[in-house]
């Protein structure tokens, strides 16, 4: 097997991609010429890597201390008389210059670096920041902040197709699911319930659409990395919904679940574990291991949530515990073999 490096790699796949749309090999050829080469890593790119989220850390750490304690902000407000309306507005400047500064980055050095698609960090970050002063100004249209969460969704949507960049996308995905729960919350007047739904269950029905929406991308011509995490994205969100739904059911209101038996939440458990079984045959009949994994965390999930639910307070603890240790130990082994393979 050929050991490849990243770039390498991603021009024979680009290839062999290309060579299957123009059907001068079968899918089935095309899956075989995949299996020939492996991408080599070194020690050096995992500990960039590790040097790269320690920066990301601290840059998240540095805007919440500075951005969003508001106190310097509000220094510079009160020392140039300026509104809300005229902060968004020079946010919306600072992130047009960060944006065209990717973008000239991009286009000089076009392959993936991890260096420069963290810089999209700071478009993320300014452009929060433009959205939030923006809904101040205009006090929120009376506290609809879901409708300022789906704009900046969608400023993020442009920025990510436009400039190509995987961490814009991500921020696409993240401003998502909250402009979806302020909005359904804003429609039904913060009642508990929206078409009949709780919160884990219209987390659920948003995570069906979105899984849909990436199926569809699947067959369009938008940037690879953005279909790849939207299908990812849509069916982790759609398994952490469907194990809240197995612990809470569809209860509106912590004071109605506590009162609710445990009982009538076993249909929810039951469909959970089928769920969990769906999608980890559904990975295995596509070869896509991503499902396939989470079919199997979730479905151990799933085991364990049962016994602190039901059994906690019927078992012994060093019992649970061995039997915990000995069923990481053995996914340990099963994840170090293929590995190894």
């Amino acid at each position: 097997m050929l050991e490849l490096d990243k770039r390498e790699a991603r021009l024979l796949e680009n290839a062999v991609r290309r060579w299957e749309q123009e059907q001068l090999i079968t899918g089935a050829q095309a899956d075989q010429l995949r299996k020939t080469w492996s991408i080599r890593s070194t020690d050096w790119q995992t500990i960039a890597l590790y040097i790269f989220i320690a920066a990301i850390s601290c840059a998240l750490m540095a805007f919440g201390s500075l951005v969003l304690d508001e106190k310097w902000i509000e220094i510079i407000r009160k020392k140039f008389s300026l509104t809300d309306g005229v902060i968004a507005f020079l946010f919306a400047v600072i992130t047009g210059l960060l944006c065209y500064q990717g973008w000239r980055r991009n286009r000089h050095q076009p392959g993936f670096s991890l260096n420069r698609e963290l810089f999209w960090l700071l478009p993320v970050l300014s452009t929060g920041v433009t959205v939030v002063y923006l809904g101040k100004s205009v006090h929120y249209f009376n506290g609809n902040y879901g409708l300022f969460w789906l704009l900046a969704t969608v400023i993020y949507a442009v920025l990510a197709l436009t400039l190509r960049s995987r961490l814009l996308w991500i921020g696409t995905l993240a401003s998502l699911i909250p402009a979806y729960v302020k909005l359904t919350y804003y429609l039904t007047g913060d009642a508990p319930y929206f078409l009949g739904m709780n919160l884990p269950c219209r987390m659920a029905l948003l995570a069906g659409i979105m899984i849909l929406a990436a199926r569809i991308m699947r067959n369009t011509n938008l940037y690879e990395p953005v279909k790849d995490i939207t299908w990812s994205g849509s069916w982790l969100l759609f398994m952490l919904s469907g194990w809240l739904i197995s612990i809470f059911g569809n209860c509106g209101t912590w004071q109605e679940w506590q009162e609710l038996r445990q009982v009538h939440l076993l249909m929810w458990v039951f469909i959970f574990s089928a769920q969990c079984i769906a999608v980890l045959l559904l990975g295995l009949r596509l070869k896509d291991n991503q499902l396939r994994d989470l079919g199997i965390i979730f479905l151990l999930l799933d085991l364990y949530t049962r016994y602190f639910e039901y059994l906690w307070d019927r078992t012994n603890k060093g019992i649970f515990f061995a039997i915990l240790a000995l069923s990481f130990w053995q996914l340990g082994k099963v994840i170090e073999k293929r590995m190894k393979k």
